[in-house]
């Protein structure tokens, strides 16, 4: 059960939390969250109409709602995703978010990490990322900091989903 304050009255509220501690250090994610934040902002330059184009362009009326409910659904995605980032013990290593938003979270944190894979970590190939298959200690700080980053969002992504399961 969540207590509201608000305007010194106080408002019940049922919702569902998931919580959950990671296994990084909490001076790691400090340090890496920067770097997340940074790409959490090149997803408002994401173009997601680009990757999912609609099917069917000679049908206007199908391309504008394709074009609305991807951005929708993309808006939401991320406006729980940034819920999630922003919580206030996530610099210490603690996840928190609303049950329902959970789901839009883990699409955002998937979208998220493509990011950090395109743009920190193009130079290495898909099977040595997610082998850890590359000498760390030889790649350059931004490298290092985006794989710390990637495996720090891959982690929350498979607590989130282990918990809506």
């Amino acid at each position: 059960m969540c207590i509201s304050f608000k305007g010194g009255n106080y408002r019940l509220s049922w919702k569902k939390m998931i919580e959950f501690q990671l296994q990084a250090d909490s001076r790691i994610l400090r340090s890496i969250l920067p770097k997340i934040e940074e790409a959490f902002t090149l997803l408002s330059k994401h173009p997601w109409h680009v990757i999912f184009p609609c099917p069917t362009i000679e049908d206007e009326d199908l391309a504008s709602a394709w074009d609305q409910s991807l951005e929708e659904e993309f808006s939401a995605d991320r406006i729980a995703l940034a819920k999630l980032l922003k919580g206030k013990k996530l610099p210490y290593g603690y996840v928190e978010i609303d049950e329902e938003e959970a789901e839009g979270a883990i699409r955002g944190l998937s979208e998220l990490r493509l990011i950090i894979r395109q743009n920190s970590l193009a130079d290495l190939s898909d099977a040595d990322l997610e082998n850890g298959d590359f000498d760390l200690q030889k790649s350059s700080g931004a490298v290092k900091l985006g794989y710390f980053s990637y495996l720090i969002l891959a982690e929350i992504q498979e607590n989130l989903i282990s918990c809506l399961s």
